[in-house]
């Protein structure tokens, strides 16, 4: 394995030739076969579909469902929805990622957390800004979709405002095995592809 990590120097929409780039590079390696792609209104992913054809099956995640009360949300339009359905994209639409309600188990957690929003909207960006807090969000609505297998590597792509500027490898898991006391239950950003050095939260 000698990808090398792109970084760019700002965040936003004008790396997402770039990130596409690196998501087909690593994909040549042969050992992963989905890539899940965060995408508002569709319009990312078919760029992503068109962008590497046909070497991994391509998962469209939307907005969470709280997302439609914002205009900056407006949904999958109906024609980027039938060019995804023909490439043969698979859409989940308004899964939620994080609540009380995927947190139920407290008691199988290792800090009893109740909330796992706070992790989700913080904690995430610390690392990585909204690219990343957005790339492990859509892994998570995936898995809790049951289109992804928890366990599985991934490569999940988000970005900041629109279009993508960070990939990265995950290890699939339930949002409410965030904080899993069985170790192999957790989530794990195993390889960061590309990413903005300058972040935004």
């Amino acid at each position: 394995m000698k990808q090398t990590v792109r970084y760019f120097a700002n965040h936003g929409a004008e790396n997402t030739d770039e990130v596409i780039e690196a998501v087909a590079e690593r994909l040549q390696e042969g050992d992963i076969r989905t890539v899940v792609v965060a995408s508002s209104t569709g319009k990312t992913a078919l760029k992503l579909a068109q962008g590497i054809k046909d070497m991994a099956r391509v998962i469209c995640v939307s907005d969470p469902p709280w997302a439609g009360r914002f205009p900056e949300s407006p949904g999958i339009s109906p024609e980027n929805q039938a060019k995804l359905e023909f490439l043969g994209v698979e859409i989940i639409d308004y899964m939620p990622y994080a609540s009380m309600a995927y947190s139920w188990q407290a008691l199988e957690n290792v800090y009893g957390a109740l909330d796992l929003l706070v992790v989700a909207y913080n904690a995430f960006r610390i690392v990585g800004g909204n690219g990343l807090k957005v790339a492990i969000k859509v892994g998570l609505m995936a898995t809790n979709a049951g289109k992804v297998k928890a366990g599985e590597e991934i490569i999940s792509i988000g970005g900041t405002g629109g279009g993508a500027d960070t990939a990265i490898v995950l290890k699939a898991a339930f949002s409410c095995d965030i904080f899993s006391k069985d170790p192999e239950k957790r989530p794990e950003v195993r390889e960061i592809l590309a990413m903005p050095r300058v972040k935004k939260w």
